[in-house]
């Protein structure tokens, strides 16, 4: 299987070039969006043998809504700042086309109204093809992005009339490996084969794997990991993952719905306001917003929000969380602990200032957030680059009028200085104990700005150790957890839920006898 790059931008000032070479910047939170699941797998931590890979593919550069042109590119160098989390992609254009825009189409005096309106019909089939070609899902032609596609591009390029210019030898002889497939985690479907069942066996090349079989090892390997050293100056929180393998340190709001990219980024503020119209009752006693989100967190609702413990059992237990198949057949997947060594000094309280200046960033529509995306890049473009907002850019810029008239709903006299680098960080946040789930499991938050992303090896920051849990080994642990009343009860208190555990171990019984 061969595959191709898009590299995307939002403007044609994003492209430097020097001499004949071509340079774009991508945050990592924008890498490998629009991409296939096993693909984001295989680059779930960034080494720079694995994008290297990525040069033996042909590359198309495009515009946000195709505006000026299309080029087909060759990558000649891709370098990863973990400390910035920004990818440089440089690139040689071999070709570029030109792209029609609605004001391109030429009306007459003597065009009917049919004929005008099959000249926007044909428009809209010339932009259809256009996204065919590219295999754009969804609103992908609004989102400055890197995606890795999979598919010929060349022999794509020859069914289309618009970019058969593309399938030419010369370009072609360019990329002599442009068929080798990549190195994508290996599925394994049990007998009798069903789409459903299947499961991926790969693992991650993060640190070490320190495998545990039962709480007390739990416990121990925590103890052992835990060192004077890595307890320095910092705070040590838990994370559990049932798989280990497919979920990201990614918040439900940045996670892509198959490969269709950020769906629930896109409409956060009409999501966001939707639920607040249709249960105004249920947030009626929560006045911050980022109150509002904790609780919207807990009915799996997408937020900039990623749950976090201080309970390490807890973390083991949502790890050994078990799924089935439709047959009712437990899955072979193996789980994590994902352990947080969190310098002090970063970790926010619910009322800071920092976290209000994140939270309110959800009452934001998309073209409001890209705005203030211009607008920090305005200020990192000064001379010396400008760490802060000032009055003027209140006064100046529409969007951010808005931002802090929405942070001043609930801090009245919020002054407009908010520093940049705030709006792209990941935040530890420790909220209020006011919820019968963040009580129970020991809740604290990661919060995510604007473009904010979490390496999954992580950074200087969040120091990060991670502990798995063989599937082979869940059922026992939930046993052992269970005497120790971490159960579905205390986790995830509530009538229906102790009615179901209740149910659970009658049926247990039973089925021991």
């Amino acid at each position: 299987m061969s595959f191709f790059n898009i590299l995307q931008v939002s403007n044609e000032h994003q492209i430097t070039q020097n001499d004949e070479i071509y340079q774009i910047n991508f945050h990592s939170s924008r890498f490998l969006e629009y991409t296939d699941e096993d693909i984001r797998i295989l680059y779930k931590t960034l080494t720079q043998e694995k994008l290297d890979l990525l040069k033996k593919y042909p590359a198309l550069i495009t515009m946000e809504r195709f505006e000026k042109e299309i080029s087909l590119g060759k990558i000649l160098n891709i370098t990863y700042s973990s400390e910035e989390q920004n990818i440089v992609v440089e690139f040689n254009k071999l070709h570029s086309i030109n792209i029609q825009t609605r004001e391109d189409i030429t009306y007459t005096d003597e065009d009917t109204k049919e004929t005008w309106k099959q000249k926007n019909k044909d428009f809209d089939f010339y932009l259809n093809t256009i996204k065919e070609y590219l295999k754009f899902e969804g609103l992908e032609e609004y989102r400055n992005h890197w995606a890795l596609k999979s598919g010929d591009i060349f022999a794509l390029s020859a069914n289309n009339p618009h970019f058969q210019i593309f399938n030419n030898s010369t370009y072609i002889n360019l990329f002599p490996t442009y068929n080798d497939p990549l190195p994508l985690p290996q599925y394994i479907s049990p007998s009798p084969i069903s789409s459903l069942d299947v499961t991926v066996v790969a693992e991650l090349e993060t640190q070490p794997q320190h495998t545990i079989a039962s709480v007390s090892q739990f416990i121990d390997k925590i103890n052992e990991l835990s060192t004077e050293d890595e307890l320095k100056n910092r705070e040590l929180f838990f994370r559990g993952h049932r798989d280990a393998l497919r979920y990201f340190l990614q918040p439900s709001l940045f996670r892509q719905y198959k490969s269709k990219g950020p769906i629930y980024l896109k409409s956060e503020k009409s999501s966001f306001m939707d639920l607040l119209t249709t249960e105004p009752k249920s947030f009626s006693n929560e006045s911050r917003c980022f109150d509002i989100l904790t609780h919207m967190q807990h009915y799996s609702f997408p937020t900039r929000l990623l749950d976090i413990s201080s309970n390490p059992l807890a973390a083991l237990y949502f790890a050994c969380e078990i799924e089935k198949d439709d047959k009712g057949k437990e899955k072979d997947i193996d789980g994590e602990v994902i352990l947080f060594y969190i310098k002090k000094s970063e970790i926010k309280y619910f009322d800071s200032d920092a976290v209000s200046c994140v939270t309110n960033l959800a009452k934001l529509t998309e073209s409001q957030k890209k705005e203030l995306i211009k607008l920090i890049e305005q200020c990192e473009s000064e001379t010396p680059p400008r760490k802060a907002f000032k009055s003027t850019d209140y006064e100046n810029n529409e969007a951010y009028a808005s931002y802090i008239h929405f942070i001043r709903q609930e801090k009245p006299y919020f002054e407009p200085k908010i520093k940049i680098s705030d709006l792209n960080k990941v935040l530890c946040v420790k909220g209020r104990l006011t919820q019968d789930r963040i009580i129970a499991q020991a809740g604290s938050f990661l919060l995510f700005g604007l473009d904010a992303s979490l390496p999954e090896d992580g950074n200087d920051v969040f120091k990060i150790k991670r502990i798995r849990i063989k599937s082979a080994n869940k059922s026992s642990i939930l046993k052992e957890l269970d005497q120790l009343k971490v159960n579905l009860r205390t986790i995830y208190p509530s009538l229906e839920n102790t009615a179901k555990y209740i149910k659970s171990k009658l049926e247990l019984e039973a089925d021991s006898k």
